[in-house]
């Protein structure tokens, strides 16, 4: 079958501009605590904040999408998601930027539930692995967003003008994207929610999801901190775990479909687990820049593939709508932002920016364990 070349290539456009501000928000996170004066928690309590807009919006997605259009949804989101940029450069206050916070994560939330809703679409309709591609974008303009603002921190560039540059790059992106997008039609089908007895698998899936996020936004969230309060790192440097994070993430899911279809699903997706976990062990036990480096791209590059596998399962369990399934993944990676950063911001305080990755480290072990012993489930 021809491929449709407009639709598939929106999608991946939509994954990459929508990430390229969370490329901008991962490196500035310094910036930000020191501009609202606050600690570790206080910077956990944000994230929470925004996890609860995500929520919020994600619990009430499916009738969202059965009575309004995809392209309506992402645009109106989009420039939400883009135009707020205008408004960070100027708090000076916790209040303010938990205003910020929560307006973010409600127009986050939403999105992503469309977003993935389109790819696991596109992924059904051509018959073919495409999920990890797709993800693959994500991680792409994540590191692009880092590498970036990074330079920009080199240079000493104002974070007004950064957000500017990236705003001016990325709406015209989104604004076209959105206009091609289609609806579906699982978007017109009866929605019972997300309040249901979850079979076994989907519980699997919630968890490798919580899992993942632990890492992938223990990073975005921390990374940019544990460089510079405790390896010490300056200019530039303060954004090396994310880049290099972010950069195995890509070659991750752009081998990610290639090796599925090589190892089988099941066996990939345990492989992944068991390499994340070894990259985490020597992030958390390193004391050396180039040891931590090596430790963020072996869990990157292991860690790449496991939400686009969950994703790709969820849509496709028994009896359970897609739409259902890929909210209740996505509720999982946001509702993550309301546990991860109270326990990563007390571990910094209580014992030290340097063991921020230690609750990871536990929440792999605790998922390797569980694909040893509940393979059958999936």
């Amino acid at each position: 079958m021809r491929l449709n070349i407009n639709e598939i290539h929106a999608c991946k456009a939509l994954f990459f501009s929508i990430s390229f501000f969370v490329g901008l928000w991962t490196i500035r996170i310094p910036d930000i605590k020191d501009r609202i004066s606050t600690d570790y928690s206080g910077m956990s309590y944000l994230f929470v904040i925004f996890s609860i807009g995500s929520i919020i919006t994600m619990i009430v997605a499916p009738k969202i999408i059965e009575n309004f259009s995809s392209k309506i949804i992402v645009l109106i989101s989009g420039s939400i998601i883009s135009f707020l940029w205008l408004f960070v450069p100027f708090v000076s206050t916790f209040i303010q930027m938990a205003f910020l916070s929560f307006l973010f994560g409600c127009a986050y939330g939403i999105f992503e539930v469309v977003l993935n809703l389109q790819a696991t679409n596109l992924e059904k309709k051509y018959n073919k692995p495409m999920m990890s591609g797709f993800h693959a974008f994500w991680s792409i303009c994540l590191l692009s967003g880092s590498f970036l603002t990074s330079i920009f921190l080199e240079f000493e560039i104002s974070f007004l003008i950064n957000s500017i540059a990236y705003i001016f790059i990325l709406f015209p992106i989104i604004f076209l994207s959105s206009l091609t997008l289609k609806n579906n039609d699982a978007e017109k089908q009866s929605f019972a929610g997300i309040f249901f007895k979850w079979p076994a698998v989907l519980l699997v899936l919630v968890l490798l999801s919580i899992t993942a996020v632990f890492l992938e936004g223990g990073t975005d969230s921390w990374g940019a901190l544990y460089m510079r309060d405790y390896l010490q790192a300056e200019g530039f440097n303060v954004g090396l775990a994310a880049i290099a994070f972010n950069g195995a993430m890509v070659v991750g899911r752009l081998t990610g479909d290639q090796l599925k279809a090589l190892f089988g699903l099941q066996q990939f997706l345990f492989l992944s687990v068991v390499c994340s976990l070894f990259g985490v062990f020597i992030i958390l036990f390193s004391e050396i820049v180039l040891f931590s480096i090596i430790g963020f791209i072996i869990a990157g590059l292991g860690v790449s593939s496991v939400i686009p596998i969950c994703y790709t399962l969820a849509s496709s369990i028994k009896n359970i709508n897609p739409t259902v399934g890929i909210t209740v993944i996505t509720i999982a990676v946001y509702g993550d932002f309301m546990i991860a950063p109270p326990i990563l911001g007390y571990t910094a305080n209580i014992i030290g920016i340097q063991y921020v990755y230690l609750p990871i480290v536990i929440l792999f072990i605790i998922s390797t364990l569980i694909l040893i012993f509940k393979k059958r489930e999936l």
